[in-house]
């Protein structure tokens, strides 16, 4: 009950108007999972459509209502009608995406039979709303989140210490990476269109840092505040900055998204084009990240992101190397195959992310034909700040050294002296306040 009312009074500070949605939407799907749980044959089938239907018609008003209403203007246009449809003033409520995923997945769950046991109505209740996970994720399943609330929790020492520093490395990559680079990267992006090809390259460069070290740093937050709580989340990243292929990048990037739609997405889809051998997975593929650009937003620059996303499993795919994992190596000196594949693998997402932060297409187009033009091989036409490459250098060697564990500084200076580790604390606290500017919000709360 304090959970639920903790999590329903952080959600009403941002608005009680929404929180009137959110809990609609809470009580519906219960009761609608009941329906299912209880139902035969073509009724469960029928009860998990409504439930569905309701959870994605409330998103697509939502989020994507003014979306068809400016292409379907596009398309009067382009056969010479010059009457337009009026675009809605719709206020997006923060956290709808994640928490309808909650839903759609606690609801197929229970259609595929891995509820045995269904939830009381505050189980239920502190799941969807569940505070720290709510803005931006992780989008845990059902099963693993209830049965933390079964569990007796206990106070441990330890685990509130390991939140505690989980917090603190999440706060750091948020307010000091993260924000810092904020204010090279948007004035950057205003004036792209005055900048060369090195300049903008950069500026990509820095932006997918900067989105890492934002959304991780939410992450981390996330997680250790759910074990100040005793509540176990699943990790949401697993240093995707480090990745050595296409696969592997999906395997350590937005976890919790890319794992739920495999299993509820890719997975069916595989099975039904499973008679066009390659080229059915290669369908499935594309569609599942369709739908990862689509969910990111209702612009088409989100939804070229998916689509070239899933146009780069291609040749992984055709060689037969779509579940091949890397090994992950200990040694703080990179193997050959690591300084070969990992310079490769993140110029490409870098690029990639140039269709993420375009306000449209027109902006990506013209931000990629400037970074393929001559005008890559001059010297940069921006002032950068050489403050900001410290700080980069010193996180991305943190978590490196740290890349087998479950997160960059988990046993950092652990076993070491007691002044060491706490004057390694310290330290980030310090950075905190010397770099800390005004927070910009987290990046994924758009979504």
């Amino acid at each position: 009950m304090l959970l639920l009312a903790g999590s329903y009074i952080f959600y009403s500070s941002w608005s009680w108007n929404f929180l009137i949605l959110l809990i609609i939407s809470t009580l519906v799907t219960f009761f609608i999972g009941n329906k299912i749980k209880v139902s035969e044959g073509k009724a469960k089938t029928h009860w998990l459509r409504t439930g569905i239907f309701l959870i994605l018609i409330q998103l697509l008003y939502f989020k994507y209502f003014n979306f068809f209403i400016e292409n379907f203007n596009e398309i009067l246009k382009m056969f010479g009608r010059a009457d337009k449809l009026g675009l809605l003033k719709i206020i997006f409520p923060i956290g709808i995406s994640f928490y309808s995923f909650r839903m759609i997945g606690y609801l197929l769950d229970i259609k595929n039979n891995k509820l045995k046991e269904l939830p009381s109505i505050l189980d239920y209740s502190v799941f969807i709303a569940f505070f720290p996970c709510i803005i931006a994720g992780p989008i845990d399943k059902a099963l693993p989140f209830l049965n933390n609330l079964k569990i007796k929790r206990e106070f441990s020492a330890s685990q509130f210490t390991d939140g505690l520093r989980q917090i603190l490395w999440g706060v750091f990559k948020k307010l000091v990476v993260a924000d810092n680079i904020a204010t090279m990267t948007s004035p950057l992006f205003e004036s792209y269109d005055k900048l060369n090809g090195s300049t903008l390259f950069i500026g990509a460069v820095l932006y997918f840092i900067q989105l890492y070290s934002d959304f991780s740093g939410y992450t981390d937050m996330a997680i250790g505040l759910s074990k100040l709580l005793g509540i176990k989340i699943q990790p949401n990243f697993n240093y995707p900055l480090f990745a050595q292929n296409v696969a592997d990048y999906w395997r350590r990037w937005h976890i919790s998204l890319t794992s739920w739609l495999t299993e509820y997405v890719f997975t069916p889809l595989s099975i039904q084009f499973r008679d066009y051998d390659k080229y059915g997975l290669i369908m499935a593929i594309i569609i599942n990240f369709l739908v990862v650009g689509f969910w990111h937003g209702a612009e088409w620059h989100y939804i070229f992101h998916g689509l070239v996303s899933g146009i780069m499993f291609i040749p992984i795919i055709w060689k037969g190397k779509m579940n091949k994992k890397v090994k992950s190596q200990n040694n703080i000196i990179p193997t050959k195959e690591e300084l070969k594949n990992i310079p490769v693998t993140f110029i490409m997402f870098a690029l990639l992310m140039v269709l993420f932060f375009s306000t449209d297409m027109k902006m990506a187009i013209s931000y990629y034909k400037e970074i393929f033009s001559f005008s890559f091989f001059q010297l940069p036409n921006y002032q950068f700040k050489k403050e900001i490459a410290f700080l980069i250098l010193f996180t991305l060697s943190i978590e490196w050294i740290g890349r087998n564990k479950e997160y960059g500084i988990k046993e950092l200076f652990l076993h070491n002296n007691v002044v060491i580790r706490w004057g390694f604390y310290y330290i980030l606290v310090f950075l905190v306040f010397l770099f800390y500017i005004a927070p910009k919000g987290f990046i994924y709360a758009q979504f």
